[in-house]
C-alpha cells in the first residue's frame, strides 16, 4: 500500500507526493472529489481518498501553525 498527499490540481491531473517524496499524477477523472491535501491511499488497483488520515494530518498541520505564529 502506498500513501500519497495531494499537493496541488492542475486541470485534469492531481499531483501528489508519496511518503518517499517521489512525485506522482492521477488522472482527476480516477478521484473527481480529491483536494489539496487530502491522503490518497493506492492498494495495487485502487486510488481511494482516506478521509480519517487527511483529517489527522490537517489537525498536526493546524497544531504547528499555532504553535508557530498562536
Amino acid at each position: 500500500m502506498k500513501i500519497y498527499y495531494v499537493d496541488r490540481i492542475e486541470e485534469n491531473i492531481i499531483v501528489c507526493q508519496g511518503e518517499d517524496g517521489v512525485i506522482t499524477q492521477i488522472d482527476k477523472d480516477i478521484l473527481p472529489g480529491a483536494r489539496e491535501g487530502d491522503c490518497i491511499v493506492f492498494d495495487g488497483k485502487d486510488y481511494t481518498v482516506d478521509v480519517e488520515k487527511t483529517q489527522k494530518r490537517k489537525e498536526e498541520m493546524d497544531s504547528l501553525l499555532n504553535d508557530l505564529f498562536g
